[in-house]
């Protein structure tokens, strides 16, 4: 396997939003990039194979929002709804080696890739499951469990609120990737909010651009107050085909 150093693009922009990471979390990381590019499965989890684009795209946009000092990257456990090809959850499991990630996907192909890397990379903080999303919220072992949940690519936000608040416990939270229709898909998640209790007090807006960036990247933030309803998640595919 070749090694793919992706410190050197990485390095300057973590600086800049002030995320300082340790020699080791740095090897950790290009492991990881030297892993995924010599593995067979990566292409169908990916269409990004230039080291210095998959740095800026996959590990400096999972770990970005670190920069902003919160309570939640405190968190002991943190669940990464669709995780696809490990991203944010891998990069997210070397930077705070105190949490346990749990990956979660639909297909087996992608947490069994998933699984994979985090050998490659030394990371013990990483735990998969393979399993549809509504699936994992009805699950007692997992309901109302986690103190943050995070997505990145997955769905608009009227979807991922159901995805979500049935996993994390009350009190934790829910972060979601996104980009730049993100104050659209807000004023489509008015009834969703209403359903889940998640009040304007409990909703926060963050964002990143150049300089802070190379690209422009929004991040909303969703304090868990009180229980869901029983009844949610609903059926597999309605959160999708029927968006409340």
């Amino acid at each position: 396997m070749n090694e793919v150093r992706i410190r050197e693009f990485l390095f300057p922009c973590l600086e800049k939003l002030k995320v300082r990471l340790s020699e080791e979390q740095y090897d950790q990381l290009d492991r990881l990039a030297s892993a995924m590019l010599a593995d067979p499965m990566y292409k169908s989890v990916s269409k990004i194979f230039d080291p210095q684009e998959m740095a800026m795209k996959h590990f400096l946009d999972s770990l970005a929002p670190i920069c902003f000092n919160l309570p939640l990257w405190k968190s002991s456990t943190i669940v990464d709804l669709g995780t696809g090809g490990g991203f944010p959850s891998l990069p997210l499991a070397v930077a705070l080696p105190q949490s346990r990630i749990i990956a979660v996907d639909s297909r087996q192909k992608s947490v069994e890739f998933v699984a994979r890397m985090a050998a490659a990379a030394g990371l013990t903080n990483v735990q998969t499951f393979h399993a549809r999303i509504e699936e994992v919220g009805r699950d007692v072992k997992f309901r109302e469990q986690a103190d943050l949940v995070v997505c990145r690519a997955l769905s608009a936000v009227r979807t991922l609120v159901e995805y979500t608040m049935p996993l994390t416990r009350t009190g934790g939270y829910a972060l979601y990737y996104k980009g730049p229709k993100l104050d659209e898909e807000l004023a489509e998640s008015v009834n969703a909010f209403a359903v889940f209790s998640v009040a304007v007090e409990n909703v926060e807006i963050l964002r990143l651009a150049p300089p802070e960036l190379p690209f422009e990247r929004n991040f909303l933030i969703l304090r868990k107050t009180c229980a869901v309803p029983e009844r949610y998640p609903r059926k597999c595919g309605l959160a999708v085909e029927k968006p409340l």
